[in-house]
């Protein structure tokens, strides 16, 4: 994924440059002539801050996923709505900024369309140039698993990711009759001629060649060649974001989940929820008479439900919701008759959803009340989704790691949510403690934040079900 980054890092420097020009051009438009620098500094300070708003709302936006790096209709649609939601809130800085002296509308307004469209021309020139196919690594598999089948397919969809597959070493003969568009070799001392003929640049081993001697000698010899040597669950995690199914074990669990507790980092979330439980709480007093309103007007039933959730630790505890769906039941659910999965579980059409349940779901209003379990820690704002213990007790009967998801609290977004959204089958599950147990894992200020924007691009775009 370096190439990915180093990518994504030259698009938003070069969207920093192409505003930098642009408000050059502007302030010389402005007064119709080549500026000094005192005009420059008097403008540049805040002009900067607010460049920065903009690299934001465009990465929340995903200008800066190379898969959406195309020139059809709908990538320029999103690029309009990204310049419109950055003048917006340029607009708003500088009115509430209280030094009067500065109110650059002219500035402003051609600086959006210039550095814009600027960026568009970069944009432009970056797909030519370093587009999918420039600057790969070319890549060989040693051994073959299900993680390996399923990166080969991964990477093949998504060049934009910087790999190439251009050898697989299978000397266990467990690759099914499947053409690839690479060689398949079976024995283990094909290994080096295959790096010299193809130019690898990076060889991924699977675990179960750990144990094979054979493979050890061959691999220990790439130790002097110039070549690096990843093994296949690290750079699954790094692709897929997801914890291999394969890696599942009491020893892989001690060693990666066992210290759960960083007292910094921990205190400084705590601050944080409760800050956003408060704000969070005061919006949803404000809009709660015209919410109720439509949801009684919608259907017949209760504005507000509960349903016992698990949280830390296996504690159950209710969760509150405004009211989405039809009521079905004297308790004032949507569920009928005994616990089924495929019955009580949403599904992404599911016609229990009322019309204004539609719009709480898709706006994530219906989760607002949930600033309640929020200030009464229950619930964090960022962590695995809790689940209804019906539920968890079907799951970890064939997933008995499933539990593992309870070693830290439960959130209001997370890593898995903002991946998959709602999961509505069993094999879905299994794909949510992955993403789950990587989010556990890794979890660090900076992962934060991302899943925080990310969670912002699906409440701007309406992406809730």
């Amino acid at each position: 994924m370096l190439i990915y980054r180093f990518k994504q890092l030259l698009l938003v420097f070069g969207d920093f440059v192409s505003f930098i020009l642009a408000f050059l051009l502007s302030i010389t438009l402005r007064y119709f002539k080549i500026p000094d620098w005192e005009k420059i500094k008097f403008h540049l300070l805040l002009f900067l801050i607010v460049y920065i708003f903009w690299i934001i709302v465009n990465y929340i936006n995903g200008l800066y996923d190379l898969g959406r790096l195309t020139n059809d209709r709908s990538f320029y649609r999103r690029f309009s709505e990204t310049a419109i939601i950055s003048l917006i809130i340029s607009i708003t800085f500088f009115y509430l900024f209280p030094d009067k002296q500065i109110a650059p509308k002219t500035i402003l307004l051609a600086n959006i369309f210039l550095g814009y469209g600027i960026s568009a021309i970069w944009r432009l020139s970056f797909q030519k140039i370093l587009g999918a196919e420039a600057l790969k690594n070319n890549l060989i598999f040693v051994g073959f698993t299900n993680e390996t089948k399923e990166l080969i397919d991964i990477l093949n969809k998504e060049p934009e990711k910087g790999y190439e597959v251009k050898a697989l070493i299978d000397p266990t003969n467990e690759v099914k009759p499947i053409t690839y568009k690479f060689d398949v070799y079976h024995n283990l001392n094909t290994i080096r001629p295959a790096i010299t003929n193809h130019k690898a640049q990076l060889v991924i081993i699977a675990p179960h060649l750990h144990q094979n001697s054979e493979a050890l000698r061959e691999l220990y010899e790439l130790l002097f060649w110039d070549v690096q040597l990843t093994d296949l669950t690290s750079f699954y995690e790094q692709i897929t974001g997801r914890i291999p199914p394969s890696t599942f074990s009491d020893g892989w669990f001690l060693q990666n989940l066992q210290d759960t507790q960083q007292p910094i980092y921990d205190r400084f979330r705590t601050i944080i929820d409760l800050i956003f439980g408060i704000i969070l709480g005061l919006c949803l007093l404000i809009l709660l008479p015209i919410i109720t309103l439509a949801i009684k007007l919608n259907s017949p039933g209760p504005i507000f439900y509960k349903q016992k959730r698990i949280g830390q630790f296996g504690e159950i505890f209710w969760i509150y919701k405004l009211r989405s769906m039809h009521v079905l039941s004297s308790d004032g659910s949507a569920e009928v008759g005994e616990y089924e999965f495929d019955k009580w579980v949403a599904k992404k059409k599911d016609n229990r959803i009322t019309t204004v349940g539609k719009f709480l779901r898709r706006t994530r209003i219906d989760e607002w009340p949930q600033a309640i379990n929020l200030l009464k820690r229950e619930l964090t704002l960022i962590g695995p989704r809790p689940e209804r213990p019906e539920i968890v007790d079907d799951l970890k009967t064939e997933m008995p790691y499933y539990p593992l998801r309870h070693v830290v609290k439960p959130g209001l977004t997370g890593w898995a949510l903002i991946h998959q959204n709602y999961t509505s089958t069993r094999e879905k599950s299994i794909e949510k403690l992955q993403y789950d147990l990587y989010y556990i894992k890794n979890r660090s200020l900076l992962l934060d934040i991302v899943i925080l924007l990310r969670t912002t691009n699906v409440l701007m775009r309406l992406m809730g079900q």
